[in-house]
């Protein structure tokens, strides 16, 4: 009896953890209950700025954990890495996913859906249940860069940062998120594409000068 309770409290926590990975990787968001269904043969209802639909849900919950991720590199090389520049592009690119992070959790919130935190994607006995979205670190490049020195610090954040920037690009102008509609979210979007893309330049010139 006593080796069956740990085994189910085992049990319990990895279905909880895969659980979570299956819904944010495989699991289209919640319709909202307005959702209009077109007739076959008509055209599609035009979007609605002032309104939110199932893909402008989805595209927050991927974001909020994608950024997630971002602030944690930035957040390292922010306080390890040797150059002064890079420190300070650390900070803002932190600050940008920070706020970015808070706002999509706050629409979230407005339209009574849920969301994972990255925190609740842990690695247990060997089963990565970590999100893969495009350009993400793995667990290993990250515990490399939160034990890095030196300038080793700031070459790997500049690294892991500009897949992720370009990731995050992927992800926004995927096909999947086409059908976007709400209109504060898209207008943050394509002002965050634009930002990232300058820092995205920013990066690979201290790359290439070897900060």
């Amino acid at each position: 009896m006593r080796k069956i309770v740990p085994i189910a409290i085992m049990v319990l926590v990895i279905g909880g953890a895969a659980f979570g990975w299956w819904f944010l990787q495989n699991q289209s968001a919640s319709a909202p209950k307005d959702k209009v269904t077109h007739p076959i043969g008509k055209s599609e209802e035009k979007a609605n700025p002032k309104e939110h639909n199932y893909t402008d849900v989805d595209f927050a919950q991927k974001m909020i954990v994608h950024n997630q991720q971002g602030i944690q590199i930035a957040d390292v090389a922010k306080k390890n890495a040797t150059s002064e520049e890079v420190r300070q592009l650390a900070a803002s690119v932190s600050e940008g996913l920070s706020n970015n992070t808070k706002q999509y959790i706050g629409w979230l919130s407005e339209w009574n859906e849920k969301y994972f935190n990255l925190s609740d994607f842990p690695q247990m006995d060997g089963h990565d249940m970590y999100p893969t979205h495009p350009g993400m670190a793995s667990l290993g490049e990250l515990e490399k860069l939160k034990k890095a020195t030196g300038n080793a610090v700031d070459e790997q954040f500049l690294s892991l940062m500009i897949k992720h920037h370009e990731g995050a690009n992927e992800m926004a102008n995927s096909i999947a998120f086409e059908r976007m509609q709400f209109g504060q979210m898209v207008d943050l979007k394509t002002k965050t594409l634009k930002r990232q893309a300058e820092e995205i330049q920013t990066m690979k010139q201290l790359e290439a000068k070897g900060e």
